[in-house]
């Protein structure tokens, strides 16, 4: 799988914090559910930004794999909560996908 992580007005030690996270606590998740081959052709972005008008980070998380592409976006006060929420929206698609899947 290849992952990709952009990043606008974040600090460093955070940027560092997040991936660390994802590729410690995360992909896991992501493993158990890409089956057949899917986890190595997958992509997972993930675009993160600072605003600092309304004091918010905006999280978007994109995984797209076998001509599939699934989207979650969330903005919260902390950029872990807004990562978290935005993933679980991904992984809640990615159930719902490969369920159709195997009712087939």
């Amino acid at each position: 799988m290849t992952t990709r992580f952009h990043f606008e007005d974040i600090k460093e030690s955070d940027k560092q914090f997040l991936e660390k996270y994802f590729n410690d606590k995360k992909i896991g998740r992501l493993k158990k559910l890409l089956l057949h081959g899917n986890f190595e052709l997958a992509k997972f972005d993930v675009n993160a930004k600072y605003r600092k008008r309304h004091d918010l980070f905006e999280v978007i998380v994109g995984l797209n794999f076998a001509g599939k592409g699934l989207r979650g976006e969330e903005k919260e006060h902390t950029l872990t909560e807004a990562f978290d929420l935005a993933f679980d929206r991904v992984i809640s698609q990615l159930r719902k996908s490969e369920s159709k899947l195997h009712d087939k």
